[in-house]
């Protein structure tokens, strides 16, 4: 433990002036143009699969198990993981990732019956969860402590960006050459990723040692301080999850079109709400953002549930894009802050695998509240889950 401790400590002192102070980094620029094209081939697929699985006889049901099937796999692979990149190095387990999205990403057009594409979406899930927890611990490796919540809201720019772009993009596919020529940008935006990810350096952390035992192993998947951080954005991916599963079959129940601009409404104020976020944090108002972003996401949620038009919903996704921008790095950021380098790894496939699983098992629970009742009453329903988050934070918060 002495031994890991000073590892730690002489990896921190290594640092160059240039690291210590800068954010935007060769290393960082790469990763977020990896992140960008990786998330890009993975949200064009969020408003139209749910459409494609309707088109080949699916049901609400099975749109919340094939929706799910990702996230869960995702969840399940994220604590491996963490230990992984702890264990044998960042870039290693990034490159075997970005391959195995690669190869997933090139077998949708073959998922023509459901079972395939359950798991082929099962499988896609894995291989995101790998590449983006290596992303997600190199990115905070590249950061100076003293701002890391600011990077991570610049990092977390490239993921709102892609659900700005993504969702539109992907509607305009299928609209433009159907669901072959969504599968191929699929392929390759996930290609674009996989080359991006070559010029990354490895960090220079210091690597655990993997343990021999199976004890010791499990021991060393999650990150306990990081649970209080995981447990709180659990929650918001539950509410998360019914967003982009079912919002855009809500529309078409409700006769409105165009609704890919629903996500890029979000995007927009996450790109404005992130990098706001990321400083407001680092300068001590932590308690405050997470506070904002809740409310926000009260009240977007209520605004979808009572949305009749077009301005509605676009209303209702600025307020939601300013909730999560605020939440989501801000507990990011919370989640490895206090963590050792080299258990950073696992800080962030513990924080990352609550949001998949919330993500996961909010949309399989969706899926049946809204066809047990209606769309309206499930995006009401969400509030629950998101009181709990707020119940939770409030239990574990710093007072500082």
């Amino acid at each position: 433990m002495e031994d890991d401790l000073i590892k730690g400590q002489q990896f921190t002192a290594s640092l160059t002036v240039e690291q210590a102070t800068s954010i935007w980094t060769k290393n960082f620029t790469l990763l977020c143009f990896a992140n960008l094209a990786l998330f890009m081939s993975m949200q064009v697929l969020l408003p139209t699969l749910p459409l494609y699985i309707m088109d080949i006889g699916g049901n609400q049901r099975e749109v919340g198990y094939v929706m799910g099937a990702y996230t869960i796999s995702a969840m399940i692979i994220r604590p491996i993981a963490g230990w992984l990149v702890d264990s044998y190095g960042r870039k290693k387990i990034m490159l075997l990732g970005m391959f195995m999205v690669l190869i997933f990403s090139a077998m949708y057009k073959l998922a023509t019956a459901l079972s395939l594409l359950i798991v082929v979406r099962a499988f896609h899930g894995l291989a995101f969860g790998l590449v983006s927890t290596a992303i997600g611990t190199i990115v905070a490796d590249s950061l100076p402590t003293s701002r890391l919540g600011e990077g991570m809201g610049y990092f977390g720019l490239t993921s709102s960006l892609s659900m700005a772009l993504a969702p539109l993009v992907g509607l305009w596919l299928v609209g433009k050459s159907g669901y072959p020529g969504l599968f191929l940008i699929v392929s390759l935006l996930a290609l674009l990723a996989f080359c991006c990810t070559f010029p990354v350096r490895g960090s220079h952390a210091p690597i655990s040692v993997p343990s021999s035992s199976i004890t010791g192993i499990w021991a060393s998947l999650l990150e306990k301080k990081a649970l209080p951080a995981s447990g709180v954005v659990f929650f918001l991916a539950v509410v998360y999850g019914a967003v982009i599963s079912f919002i855009a079959l809500f529309a078409i129940e409700r006769g409105i079109g165009d609704i890919g601009l629903f996500f890029t409404a979000i995007a927009l104020t996450m790109l404005i709400s992130r990098p706001i976020s990321g400083r407001w944090t680092d300068r001590g108002g932590m308690n405050m953002v997470l506070l904002i972003g809740h409310l926000a996401i009260l009240v977007g949620m209520v605004a979808i549930g009572l949305s009749h038009t077009i301005v509605g919903f676009l209303l209702a996704g600025a307020v939601l894009g300013l909730g999560f921008g605020f939440c989501i790095p801000t507990l990011q950021a919370l989640a490895v802050r206090q963590v050792p380098v080299q258990r950073r790894g696992a800080a962030t496939g513990t924080f990352f695998a609550a949001f998949d699983l919330g993500i996961g098992l909010g949309t399989i629970l969706w899926g049946y509240v809204a066809a047990a009742t209606s769309y309206q009453i499930m995006f009401f329903s969400t509030l629950f889950p998101l009181a709990l988050s707020g119940a939770i934070y409030v239990k574990f918060r710093s007072p500082k």
